[in-house]
């Protein structure tokens, strides 16, 4: 079983460190979704730490999809897009004080809209800007 887990490691590692910056932004935005999934079964299960494990996760990739935000390049979608995460990240702290699963399926929801506005936007062909 080590063995795969290695080799799937390292898949995983070689595919983020060959990703071009529009199928990174898809690899973070199907963590966040994942790790958000996990954390609400982990609550779901009152298994509190691995739910804390899971939500830490995924405020991690929000906050790494806001911090890469570019201002200049994005104008006015990556001002939205600011407002967006920050709200998200707020969201997931009181998801945690209240043990919320409300608060964690309205973030998966937003979550899952940019990402799909997002996986149109490439499938469509258009240039990634850094606003996502």
């Amino acid at each position: 079983m080590i063995g795969a887990q290695s080799t799937a490691a390292r898949y995983q590692q070689a595919q983020v460190g060959t990703a071009d910056r529009g199928r990174l932004l898809l690899l973070m935005f199907d963590g966040g979704l994942k790790f958000l999934a996990q954390a609400r079964a982990n609550l779901a299960a009152n298994d509190i730490g691995r739910f804390g494990y899971d939500l830490g996760r995924a405020q991690a990739i929000i906050a790494e999809l806001l911090h890469t935000l570019d201002h200049a390049a994005g104008g006015q979608i990556a001002a939205d897009l600011e407002r967006l995460y920050q709200f998200m990240l707020q969201h997931l702290v009181e998801a945690n004080r209240q043990k919320s699963v409300r608060h964690l399926d309205q973030v998966s929801r937003l979550l899952d809209i940019v990402a799909s506005a997002f996986r149109d936007i490439l499938r469509h062909g258009v240039p990634v800007v850094d606003a996502a």
